[in-house]
C-alpha cells in the first residue's frame, strides 16, 4: 500500500505498532535484502490520512490508537470475520471471505487502480496469502487465482516459500512450550478436548503446540500490566461439526472486560482490560456457555 500511494504521487509512510514477526523479517531479507529496521518509517507528526490493513480493532494498533483514531481520513482493509475498526473508518474495504488481506490488496491496486507493482512486492504479497492461509491448506478458488496471478507477474514462489520455512526452535520458544504444558488447564465436553494455559510469550507458537498434543480448542493468556493478551486457535473439523467460531469469542470477550477482540472462526485473539485470573474465569465460563448451546457440557478432565 506504500508503494501505490507513493506511485499515486503522494508522501507515504509504513509503520509497524508491534514490530515484525520472525517470518516477516526472514521476508525483508531474503525478498527485498535489506535489514527488517530499514523498512519502517518513524512515525509522522502529523498526516492527512492512515491507511490500516489486516486489522480488527484499535487495541491491536498499540501505541498507534490515538494517532488513527483523530486522523481525518482513515481507511481500513481487512478480512477478518468481524471487524471494530470500520466503524471509525471513512473508507472501509472488509471483505471477510478473502482468506488473507494481500489478496484484497493485490486486487484493489493491480486490478481496481490499474497500478503496477514492483516484482518484489508481488512476492511480499504472494507470502502474505501463503502465510495467511497456512501454505494453501485453507486457499479459496479466488486465493488460488491471485496467487497464480502474482506468480504469472513475477512474483517468487520459490524465495515467499524459503523465507517462511520454520527455522529450528530457540530455546527461549521452547520453554514457553513447556511451561505451557505445564500450566495447562483440561477439559472436556463429550469427545471434545480444550485446553487453556498461560505463558510469558511465545503465545501462538504454543497454541500450535497445544493443538498438535491433541487438544480441539487451544486457549492461550499472556499478562501484559494491567491488561491480558488472549490467543486462541481451533481445529478445522471442529469449527465445522459444532458451528463455532472463535472470532465471536473474542469479541463476546472484549465485550465483557473491555478491550479488543476477533479474528477468524479457527484463529482469533483478543487484548482485554482484566488481570489473567479474571480472564481465566471469563473464558471458562464463556466457553461452558457456548458447549451448552451445542447441547455439550463442559467439565474439567480429573
Amino acid at each position: 500500500m506504500r508503494e501505490c500511494v507513493c506511485k499515486l504521487g503522494y508522501d507515504a509512510r509504513l509503520l509497524l505498532p508491534e514490530g515484525m514477526s520472525q517470518p516477516a523479517k526472514r521476508l525483508v531479507r531474503e525478498v527485498l535484502g535489506v535489514e527488517p529496521e530499514e523498512v519502517e518509517d518513524e512515525s509522522p507528526e502529523e498526516s492527512a490520512a492512515a491507511i490500516v490493513v489486516d486489522t480488527a480493532s484499535l487495541e491491536q494498533l498499540g501505541k498507534l490508537a490515538d494517532f488513527v483514531k483523530n486522523i481525518d481520513l482513515l481507511v481500513v482493509i481487512d478480512h477478518h470475520e468481524s471487524n471494530k475498526l470500520v466503524e471509525h473508518a471513512r473508507v472501509a474495504i472488509h471483505w471477510p471471505r478473502a482468506k488473507a488481506t494481500s489478496e484484497i490488496v493485490y486486487m484493489l491496486v493491480e486490478k481496481v487502480l490499474g497500478i503496477q507493482l514492483e516484482s518484489t512486492t508481488r512476492t511480499l504479497l504472494l507470502a502474505g496469502i501463503i502465510y495467511d492461509t497456512r501454505h494453501f491448506v485453507m486457499a479459496s478458488s479466488t486465493t488460488l487465482r491471485v496467487a497464480a496471478d502474482l506468480m504469472d507477474a513475477g512474483a517468487d514462489k520459490d524465495k515467499a516459500l524459503k523465507a517462511l520455512q520454520s527455522p529450528a526452535m530457540e530455546v527461549p520458544e521452547r520453554i514457553a512450550r513447556l511451561k505451557a504444558a505445564q500450566r495447562m488447564h483440561v477439559f472436556r465436553a463429550d469427545n471434545y478436548l480444550v485446553t487453556i494455559t498461560r505463558v510469558g510469550a511465545y503465545e501462538a507458537s504454543v497454541a500450535r503446540a497445544l493443538l498438535d498434543l491433541g487438544a480441539d480448542i487451544a486457549i492461550v493468556l499472556a499478562e501484559r500490566g494491567a491488561e491480558t493478551r488472549v490467543i486462541g486457535r481451533l481445529k478445522r473439523h471442529i469449527a465445522e461439526k459444532l458451528g463455532i467460531s472463535l472470532g465471536s469469542v473474542m469479541e463476546e470477550l472484549a465485550k465483557q472486560l473491555g478491550g479488543g477482540g476477533g479474528g477468524h472462526q479457527q484463529a482469533a485473539g483478543a487484548t482485554v482490560k482484566a488481570d489473567y485470573e479474571r480472564t481465566l474465569e471469563t473464558i471458562i465460563q464463556s466457553l461452558k456457555r457456548l458447549f451448552k448451546e451445542k447441547g455439550l457440557e463442559l467439565e474439567p478432565l480429573t
